[in-house]
């Protein structure tokens, strides 16, 4: 098997949860890492032994040595980094959010059309076996028909000036916790014909706590809320006319759910190797020949990213680079 070679674009914690994940994949190699600094690089690079370690991400970019690149900088440089990747003849798998909005999101996904190089938004949940084994239980109507689906995510991030209170770094719980429950429930039960949401800002505009309910077309009804303020169970719940799913914590990476029909409960265990089955993902369509991806598909991103531009617009959440109404 020919290794597919890595880049990593930014020093963070998921970067560094990417490089360990990836040390444990068959055919993974990772050649380089960039850094807005090359002190930062080098060190990152010392603690995963990667062999490369870039200064700057265009340098990053223009290393003849990489077949791929992982970006897991803060959201709001995604469509930047993204595009100059792939113009660059990358491949890139892009930390959620994809990007601050649904127009952002188009442009990269032409970029890779463009290029012909291989995009996806890196949404683990839609990876992990025990999502899958979920919704192969509701497939077998396990539970019945699904009459509602709950989920919450909320902890505590209190920095005032860090990044998720910053509006000019896309701040605010909807895009970087939110966006796990109601992509799920589309995972699940498809698009939805309705969204309602309420929240609450800070000073600074970004939303601080955010609940709403999302209606599909089958009739199901999907509540969920996420907060920087409290910590919540971090559960997700899916109700079905027959019986019900709990999704253990935490619900955007499970290890476990139990499935309850009649009074009788049975406790489901499930892999969980983190975002190994992201990368492995990844690997397996470039391999052949694919740009995107079958199962986090560019629809689906694109469609995630205008639900939460509509719930933003109901809060009035508008970051600085976006105009007219929000997301021109």
């Amino acid at each position: 098997m020919t290794p597919i070679r890595w880049g990593i674009a930014s020093t963070g914690n998921i970067s560094g949860s990417m490089a360990t994940a990836l040390a444990g994949v068959d055919g993974a190699d990772i050649v380089a890492v960039g850094s807005r600094t090359q002190d930062t690089a080098d060190a990152f690079a010392a603690e995963h032994s990667i062999p490369n370690a870039h200064g700057s991400f265009t340098a990053l970019c223009a290393d003849p040595e990489i077949d791929v690149i992982y970006i897991g900088s803060p959201h709001h440089e995604h469509h930047g980094m993204t595009i100059e990747a792939l113009d660059a003849g990358k491949h890139v798998l892009c930390e959620k959010a994809f990007a601050l909005n649904r127009p952002e999101a188009e442009e990269m996904v032409a970029a890779a059309r463009r290029n012909e190089r291989f995009l996806m938004e890196a949404m683990w949940s839609w990876f992990m076996p025990g999502w899958h084994e979920v919704r192969n239980r509701i497939e077998a109507d396990a539970i019945g028909d699904i009459v509602s689906i709950d989920a919450n995510f909320a902890i505590p991030i209190p920095d005032p000036n860090g990044r998720h209170r910053r509006l000019d770094m896309g701040g605010g719980a909807l895009l970087d916790l939110g966006i796990y429950p109601l992509s799920i429930s589309r995972f699940l039960l498809g698009e939805p014909t309705d969204v309602r949401a309420l929240g609450r800002l800070t000073a600074g505009g970004v939303d601080a706590a955010v609940a709403g309910s999302l209606l599909h077309e089958s009739g199901a009804v999907t509540t969920f809320s996420t907060s920087l303020d409290g910590r919540s169970d971090l559960t997700a719940r899916i109700v079905g006319t027959v019986g019900q799913i709990e999704i253990h914590a935490p619900f955007w990476f499970p290890s476990a759910f139990t499935i309850t029909v009649d009074g009788e409960s049975e406790r489901v265990e499930t892999p969980n190797r983190g975002l190994a089955h992201e990368a492995e993902h990844t690997m397996e369509r470039i391999r052949g020949g694919h740009i995107e991806s079958d199962i986090q598909t560019w629809n689906a991103t694109l469609t995630n990213m205008e639900l939460m531009d509509e719930i933003r617009r109901q809060l009035g959440v508008f970051y600085p680079s976006e105009t007219g109404d929000g997301f021109g």
